[in-house]
């Protein structure tokens, strides 16, 4: 970008060789960035860094999630741009706030539990497994040129070479909900920030976006 040029970028699968630098980029970026984790200052607190950072792996061993490269001349290591931390999720099977120590993360899954609990996704879709994501993320020197919504487009080529049927996401920020609903997302819950409590108080009370959706894309 600096040089003037429009970037090029390729969407790949992510695969074992670089999962160590993606879970560095969404630590060092998407964790700041983020809007609930941002707030939970998350990435300040060893035990939940250590924790999300084993659940990303957990992901990537899947073999669902996605990685952004910038397309450059020259060999070596590619250069990540961006990352979407995408993974199975099964009926029966599904992640719990008793499983996680660090409260930082504690916070972030209690969210995203609440608003999951308002709608039986493998019920209203009649699967058994959807695909579902921790994490969508963009370079700051890379934002602006639509590459988040690639990579929420790029969930139907990979969830079709897999089997699944449904992806299904928490999108916490205005940006990444408009790109959902421009990739075909339908709106399941919305909750705005100032209405979602903890023994009464608002947990995210100066976030800049209004509320945080539950969104559904079937992959046809």
């Amino acid at each position: 970008m600096t040089d003037g040029k429009i970037p090029k970028f390729s969407i790949e699968d992510l695969t074992e060789d670089y999962v160590e630098e993606v879970i560095e980029h969404m630590s060092n970026i998407f964790l700041k960035d983020e809007t609930i984790c941002g707030a939970s200052k998350l990435s300040d607190d060893p035990v939940s860094l250590a924790e999300i950072q084993e659940l990303w792996r957990k992901y990537a061993k899947q073999r669902v999630a996605l990685v952004a490269f910038v397309d450059e001349e020259g060999g070596g290591r590619r250069r990540i741009a961006g990352a979407n931390m995408t993974g199975v999720e099964y009926k029966g099977h599904g992640a719990t706030l008793e499983m996680y120590k660090g409260k930082p993360l504690r916070n972030v899954i209690q969210l995203l539990e609440h608003i999951e609990g308002q709608v039986n996704v493998f019920e209203k879709y009649n699967v058994n497994e959807y695909m579902t994501a921790l994490g969508l993320s963009v370079s700051r020197e890379f934002r602006g040129q639509k590459l988040g919504l690639e990579l929420l487009k790029a969930r139907s080529d990979i969830g079709r070479s897999v089997g699944l049927k449904l992806t299904v996401t928490v999108f916490t920020a205005m940006a990444s909900q408009i790109q959902a609903e421009r990739a075909g997302f339908e709106l399941l819950v919305e909750i705005d920030y100032k209405d979602y409590k903890v023994d009464g108080e608002v947990v995210y009370p100066n976030t800049k976006t209004k509320s945080f959706k539950l969104m559904a894309l079937r992959i046809q």
